[in-house]
């Protein structure tokens, strides 16, 4: 039996701190054949080791099984996207779903599927309300401070204060594929109950907008489960007074992820509204219209024909949550 390489601990030291086999050769002078057979044999061991610790736990991060396993985190990081071709994806939040809310989003989104196939969806006004804040809202795994010293970065913004209860401001808006509302801001300590709703949202708000916009042609409008919205009396003001509406009892529950304005439009406003905080409520309105019309007829008209791909995707989970990137 052939005696151990003297360079074998090297070679071994060098390729789990990262460097590549080609830069390990020219540095030690050794075979290429030595360094193949040694980097197989370790990397195999690696790739099984790491394959096991992402069984145990699959929430680890890259950085922490890195530096568990006293490896570089650009090798950890080939091994699980490379090897074993996982991709790590951003936990989210979601409300669970019963069997009963599951079975009606299934039988629903199937219903509105086919409703779509004539088009419908490209003339149907969806519509949601959303609170904003005038703090900036921030990540703190994303958001960093070149500087120094910690000093510095404090005076540069390291620190980002916040309040337990900020002003806010709760808004009103809708689109379609082609148009969208003014934005109608709901005033402060003011509840939307049916009665509001009716009076300064829909009387006031969406069917002077929707009349003007459609010039006659039919639409039809869409809402989301809310009391509001699903009281007995705004459904009934609905009934009389617009062309066509999805009743209370054909709109998928718990299905926020069917909404534009929630599964897209609240998101993207609300990146660059809350990019910095504002001084006022009246300073955060004003921001909110400006990125509200900032809005591309192109960006709205995605939006929607996302729409029924998304019904598509709810049929295929059998009603469950989509998968989403």
């Amino acid at each position: 039996m052939a005696p151990p390489s003297p360079h074998r601990s090297s070679i071994l030291n060098l390729f789990k701190a990262g460097v590549p086999p080609v830069d390990i050769i020219k540095r030690l002078g050794v075979p290429s054949t030595m360094i193949r057979f040694l980097v197989s044999k370790s990397l195999a061991h690696r790739i099984k080791a790491v394959k096991e610790r992402i069984r145990r736990n699959p929430h680890r991060s890259i950085r922490k099984m890195a530096k568990g396993m006293k490896i570089s985190s650009r090798s950890m990081g080939r091994i699980v996207k490379d090897k074993l071709k996982l991709t790590c994806y951003r936990v989210r939040k979601a409300a669970s779903l019963s069997e009963a809310t599951t079975k009606k989003r299934l039988e629903r989104s199937k219903k509105l599927l086919q409703r779509t196939r004539n088009g419908e969806h490209l003339v149907t006004v969806f519509s949601d309300e959303k609170l904003f804040t005038v703090q900036a809202e921030f990540n703190p795994q994303n958001h960093r401070v070149l500087a120094e010293t910690s000093e510095e970065a404090f005076a540069n913004g390291r620190t980002i204060h916040q309040a337990s209860h900020p002003a806010s401001v709760m808004v009103f808006g809708a689109v379609c594929a082609d148009g969208k509302s003014p934005l109608l801001f709901v005033d402060q300590g003011v509840k939307i109950n049916k009665e509001v709703y009716i009076s300064q949202i829909l009387e006031k708000t969406l069917l002077p907008w929707a009349q003007k916009h459609f010039n006659g042609r039919r639409w039809v409008f869409q809402q989301d489960g809310a009391p509001a919205h699903t009281a007995k009396l705004s459904q009934q003001w609905c009934e009389t007074h617009l062309p066509a509406f999805i009743p209370k009892d054909e709109w998928p529950p718990s299905s926020p992820d069917l909404n534009p304005l929630d599964y897209s439009i609240w998101g993207v406003l609300q990146n660059k509204v809350n990019a910095k905080p504002h001084s006022s409520i009246e300073a955060l309105k004003k921001t909110l219209v400006k990125e509200w019309d900032a809005l591309s007829p192109e960006y709205l008209r995605a939006t929607i024909d996302a729409y029924p791909r998304r019904l598509r995707a709810v049929i295929e989970k059998r009603g469950g949550r989509m998968e989403q990137d």
